[in-house]
């Protein structure tokens, strides 16, 4: 049994938990915590917060620290989080105090929490059969964009195959949403649109205001999203557009599954038929997305899940 210390910072919030690992996989959440991420300046200062919580995090204590952060990750030591304005690097500070640190996107986490408990109870947005050996995709809005792969290797295992897709050019179509992209661009001061300001929850700001006139927070747009409305169907248009082309993108037959907050807060985003309709949307693929099981993961906990069976891979496995 492995004792393994996780923390999932994304651009809002960061999550803490302690997990024993057994040598078979199987992970047993037993705390958890979460603070603001925007309300320090420093890792080093979020783990004087997490202290002043009581909350056990103290190196010795542990077989292993793991760090999920939204932003590219070099060497499995060193990140600048990309909606932050700190980062971690256990090169410098030395592992933080524990024995093995290790550093991975925060989506390479939310892919491998798509093999463990942290999915059991996952939604079906398209039923289809799961092809095992297959790669699984995982897409995710929220304060950023966050893609990752999962592809299965001969031994059993999987590698995770980070990226930042999310800053790729996001393809509009049609006058209106072109004119939408040259709205995001002068309100962003930006010299294109991607998925980071498409989606996310500024997106989505951005989006309700371009239709509506109205400047409300997103919370107060998922709640009269609830009810329906352009806003709605639009954004589910352009989430699914984004899924689709990711799953098309690592041919994902083990399921591409939808994460994040704005999902998770808004199943209804992944519930709209305009979802399902844009994802098949393609001239020569629409039979081949229509076999693709598509899955909303609405467990906001998956991501310390995932970096704990990272953990676990390091530690029992050698990986």
């Amino acid at each position: 049994m492995k004792k393994i210390f996780v923390v999932d910072i994304g651009g809002t919030n960061s999550r803490f938990a302690v997990f024993e690992a057994e040598n078979d996989g199987d992970l047993h959440l037993k705390d958890s915590l979460w603070l603001s991420s925007l309300a320090v300046q420093s890792f080093d200062e979020l783990l004087l917060e997490l202290k002043s919580k009581n909350f056990p995090c103290s190196g010795g204590d542990f077989d292993a620290l793991v760090i999920a952060i939204a932003g590219p990750v070099k060497n499995e030591a060193v990140c600048k989080a990309t909606n932050l304005d700190w980062g971690v690097d256990t090169i410098v500070n030395k592992n933080y105090g524990f024995a093995t640190a290790i550093v991975i996107n925060d989506f390479v986490a939310q892919a491998y929490a798509c093999r463990t408990a942290a999915v059991e109870n996952i939604k079906s947005v398209q039923d289809a059969e799961v092809d095992y050996s297959g790669a699984v995709g995982v897409v995710g809005a929220g304060t950023g964009l966050g893609h990752c792969a999962l592809v299965p290797v001969s031994n059993g295992g999987y590698i995770a195959v980070p990226s930042e897709a999310g800053h790729a050019s996001f393809a509009f179509e049609g006058k209106d949403e072109i004119d939408f992209g040259k709205f995001i661009r002068i309100k962003k001061n930006i010299s294109y649109c991607y998925g980071d300001v498409v989606l996310t929850g500024t997106g989505l700001q951005l989006l309700h205001l371009f239709l509506t006139g109205e400047d409300l927070s997103p919370k107060e747009i998922g709640l009269k999203m609830a009810a329906g409305g352009e806003t709605l169907e639009w954004y589910s248009r352009l989430y699914a557009r984004s899924c689709r082309n990711y799953a098309l993108s690592v041919m994902s037959t083990g399921g591409l599954f939808i994460s994040g907050g704005i999902a998770a807060k808004n199943p209804y985003v992944c519930e709209h038929p305009e979802f399902l309709k844009e994802f098949r949307n393609a001239e020569k693929m629409y039979d081949f997305l229509c076999t693709i099981p598509v899955f909303l993961n609405d467990n906001q906990n998956s991501g310390v899940y995932g970096a704990a069976y990272r953990g676990y891979l390091r530690l029992c496995r050698g990986l």
